[in-house]
C-alpha cells in the first residue's frame, strides 16, 4: 500500500462514489451530512471523532426504482493520521471503525464487499455493516457497498424516502491539531468535508462539518509552598499538585468492562530529582477534602484517584489501589536519572461538572543537597504513546506525552542555616573568639541525613579609621560534628579563614547544612586573663528563596 503524508486541511474529507448502475437520467438524490461533535482530548493519539451520519433522499416526489438498490464505494479522509487498530487477522490494513447501512448494526460486521445476513443484524435485507480499510496514513475506505435508493419501490406523493449511511469508530491523531492552541486554550477543530459522486446524480448539503473540537484534558497547578526550602525537615518538602478537569467530563470514573470506556488514567512526571533524592506520592486521594475549598459536604467534589501498581512505563497494565478513603502515604516512586512517573486512575467522578484534585507530594533531597535541584513535575492523560498512525499493536486509547511542565522544589536552595553574630571587633584592645558548630549528629537528630558543608563568613562593619568594611570568606568544609573555631583578630588559615585586625561591626555566616549554631564571646587580652568579657549566643536567621529576611526564627524554611 503506497502511504501518503496529511497536511493541514481545511477539513476532514468524506468522500462517497456511486457505482454506475444508474443511468444519469434518474431521480437525483440529496444527501445532508450532519455529526453532534463534541470536546475531545487536545492531547489525543488515537481519539474517536464523533460519528458521522448522512442522510439521502429522492428529490423526486414519486416512486424511485423498484430494484433501488446503488452500490457505493464510501471514503474519509483526515486532516491529521488515522489512528484506528489494524486488525491483526485480516489482510490488506483492515480497521476496526465501521460504516452502519440503514442502521443495521451488528457485532461483527463484515471484512469487505455487499454481505448480507452474517452477524444477526436486525435486518437482513440491508447489508451488515463493514469494516474500514486504510488506504493511506489518514484515509479509510468502504467498498462496494449496497444502499437501498431512498424511496425504493412504490411510494405515495409527499412522503418521506431516505436512506443512510453511518460512519463510526474512527479514531484520529488530534495532538497535531491539539497542539495548535496550547494546556489552556482549544486547537485546531476537527472537520468533515462531504462529498458524494457521481455529481449528476447525487448532490450534498452541509458538506463541511465539524466533527471535534481538541479541549484541553486537564490543568496543574503547584502549591506556592512547595517553592521554598525546608533545611529544617533535612531537606524534605511537602506540597501538593492541583489537577483539575478541562471539561465537565474529561474524567471517567468506574471499572473496566466490556461496555463501558475505560477509566480515565492520569500520569504526573517528576523530573530533576537529585541523586539519592526521594518523591513519594499517597496510594489515593479523596479530592472532597473540605480544607481545601471550604464547601459543604453536599458541595464537594466526588472525584477520587487511585495509584497504579504493576503497570508497564507507558501505563498500560496493571490494578489502581483502593482508593482515597484509607490511602497509605508516602510511596516512593522508582526513579531513573532522576525521573519518575505516578499513574493514578480515576474511581470516581461526577461527569456533570468540572472537578479538581490536591495530590500530596512529598520531596526529599537526601543527603546531596545541590544549590537549585530543579525538579520539575507535569501531567496529562495515560497510556502515553509514540505511535501516530493506525497500528496493530498501538494502545487505545494513548496520549502525547506531556511537553509542559511546573516547577515542584525550584527554589529549594542547598539545605542552609543562616547565623547572624550582631557584634564582633577587634579594635581598642578587644578581639572575638567565634565558634560555629556543625550539630548535625545530635542524637535526637541522628545521622542519616548528615553531610559535610562550608561556611561563608559575610562581614559588614568599619576598620579603625571609619571606612567601610564589606568582605566574604569562605572557610574549608565542616564535618558534622565538627566546630569552625577562630578568633577575629588572627583568623584560621587552616581553615581558609585570615585573621582581620581593627573591625568592628556584624558578621553573617551563611552555613551550607543544617543545624548550624554559634557562640560569639567578645574580651580584652584575649587569650590571657579578660578584665571584660561577655559572650552570647548567634541567633538563627530565617531567609526565604527570594533572599528576603522571613518572620520568626529557627531554621529557614
Amino acid at each position: 500500500m503506497a502511504w501518503s503524508q496529511p497536511g493541514i486541511l481545511a477539513g476532514l474529507v468524506f468522500g462517497v462514489c456511486i457505482g454506475p448502475i444508474q443511468a444519469l437520467n434518474s431521480p437525483v438524490v440529496i444527501c445532508t451530512a450532519s455529526s453532534s461533535p463534541g470536546p475531545i482530548y487536545a492531547d489525543g493519539m488515537a481519539e474517536p471523532i464523533a460519528d458521522i451520519l448522512v442522510t439521502c433522499e429522492s428529490a423526486s416526489r414519486g416512486p424511485g426504482p423498484a430494484d433501488g438498490d446503488l452500490r457505493l464505494t464510501v471514503s474519509i479522509s483526515l486532516n491529521t493520521s488515522v489512528t484506528n487498530t489494524i486488525l491483526a487477522d485480516q489482510e490488506g490494513d483492515l480497521t476496526d471503525a465501521v460504516l452502519v447501512v440503514n442502521g443495521n448494526d451488528c457485532a461483527t460486521p463484515s471484512a469487505y464487499g455487499s454481505v448480507f445476513g452474517s452477524c444477526d443484524a436486525p435486518d437482513a435485507g440491508v447489508q451488515d455493516p463493514q469494516f474500514g480499510r486504510l488506504t493511506a496514513t489518514h484515509t479509510l475506505e468502504w467498498s462496494d457497498l449496497t444502499m437501498p435508493f431512498p424511496g425504493g419501490g412504490p411510494s405515495t406523493e409527499g412522503e418521506s424516502h431516505s436512506s443512510s449511511l453511518l460512519v463510526r469508530g474512527v479514531r484520529a491523531n488530534v495532538a497535531p491539531l491539539g497542539l495548535a492552541g496550547n494546556r489552556d486554550q482549544p486547537g485546531l477543530p476537527v472537520t468533515a468535508t462531504v462529498a458524494i459522486r457521481p455529481a449528476p446524480s447525487i448532490v450534498v448539503r452541509n458538506g463541511g462539518l465539524r466533527v471535534g473540537f481538541p479541549t484541553p484534558a486537564l490543568s496543574l497547578s503547584v502549591a506556592s509552598d512547595g517553592l521554598r526550602s525546608a533545611c529544617s525537615n533535612d531537606g524534605q518538602s511537602n506540597t501538593s499538585i492541583q489537577i483539575r478537569e478541562g471539561f465537565a467530563s474529561a474524567f471517567r470514573g468506574g471499572t473496566i468492562n466490556s461496555t463501558e470506556p475505560a477509566p480515565t488514567r492520569l500520569v504526573l512526571e517528576f523530573e530533576g530529582v537529585p541523586d539519592g533524592g526521594r518523591v513519594s506520592v499517597p496510594s489515593g486521594v479523596s479530592c472532597h477534602q473540605p480544607q481545601f475549598d471550604g464547601t459543604g459536604a453536599d458541595e464537594r467534589d466526588t472525584l477520587e484517584l487511585g495509584l497504579v501498581s504493576g503497570h508497564d512505563e507507558s501505563g498500560i497494565g496493571g490494578l489502581p489501589s483502593g482508593g482515597g478513603m484509607d490511602p497509605q502515604p508516602g510511596i516512593p516512586l522508582r526513579l531513573k536519572s532522576g525521573q519518575g512517573r505516578a499513574f493514578y486512575e480515576v474511581l470516581a467522578d461526577d461527569t456533570s461538572r468540572v472537578e479538581d484534585c490536591h495530590v500530596p507530594v512529598a520531596v526529599d533531597l537526601g543527603s546531596e543537597k545541590p544549590a537549585l535541584p530543579g525538579i520539575r513535575v507535569s501531567g496529562g492523560l495515560a497510556p502515553t504513546g509514540i505511535i501516530p498512525v493506525a497500528s496493530p499493536v498501538g494502545a487505545i486509547p494513548r496520549y502525547q506525552a506531556s511537553l509542559a511542565s511546573l516547577p515542584v522544589a525550584n527554589g529549594f536552595a542547598r539545605c542552609r542555616t543562616n547565623l547572624l553574630f550582631p557584634f564582633v571587633t577587634s579594635q581598642a584592645g578587644f578581639t572575638t573568639a567565634l565558634v560555629i558548630t556543625h550539630g548535625s549528629l545530635s542524637g535526637f537528630r541522628g545521622g542519616a541525613e548528615a553531610y559535610a558543608g562550608p561556611c561563608d563568613l559575610h562581614y559588614y562593619g568599619v576598620d579603625s579609621e571609619g571606612t567601610q568594611v564589606l568582605l566574604v570568606q569562605h572557610s574549608t568544609e565542616i564535618e558534622p560534628g565538627e566546630q569552625l573555631v577562630f578568633d577575629l583578630n588572627e583568623g584560621a588559615p587552616d581553615r581558609n579563614i585570615l585573621g582581620l585586625e581593627q573591625f568592628q561591626g556584624y558578621l553573617m555566616a551563611v552555613c551550607e547544612y543544617p543545624n548550624a549554631r554559634g557562640y560569639a564571646f567578645i574580651a580584652d587580652g584575649f587569650g590571657g586573663i579578660a578584665d571584660i568579657g561577655m559572650g552570647y549566643l548567634a541567633p538563627v536567621v530565617s531567609i526565604d528563596p527570594e533572599g528576603r529576611r522571613a518572620p520568626g526564627g529557627g531554621d529557614p524554611q
